[in-house]
């Protein structure tokens, strides 16, 4: 070839084979270490994905709840308001009719006052 001797020729041709297979290896490396990373990359966006959905569902959950909570609170307090106009009117009409019966001013029961209280 070029004045080189024959198992000169054959050591570098060997050697020129070699580094072309070295590249191709560390090229293949390199493009399975790529994929690797990429679908580690995929695989990490979709967990994190899938984990934000479930905790999304979950505070979605505990929202409703707490709204059905404070519309229970709100029925418990228009009920307990109801019950207390109900009973200071029942008592306003007791006292009316008490200072309706006569002898207002007497101490202690009369029959007609026994009468008012409820069985």
């Amino acid at each position: 070839m070029f004045g080189l001797s024959k198992p000169i020729s054959i050591g570098l041709a060997a050697l020129a084979l070699l580094l072309a297979i070295s590249g191709l290896v560390f090229l293949s490396i390199r493009e399975i270490r790529s994929m690797v990373d990429g679908a580690a990359s995929s695989a990490k966006a979709l967990s994190d994905a899938e984990w934000t959905a479930k905790i999304e569902k979950a505070n979605a959950e505990a929202n409703k709840k707490i709204a059905d909570q404070a519309n229970a609170v709100i029925q418990i307090q228009a009920d307990a308001s109801d019950r207390v106009n109900a009973a200071s009117q029942q008592l306003e009409e007791l006292r009316k009719r008490n200072a309706a019966l006569p002898d207002g001013g007497a101490i202690g029961l009369s029959r007609d006052r026994v009468r008012m209280l409820p069985d």
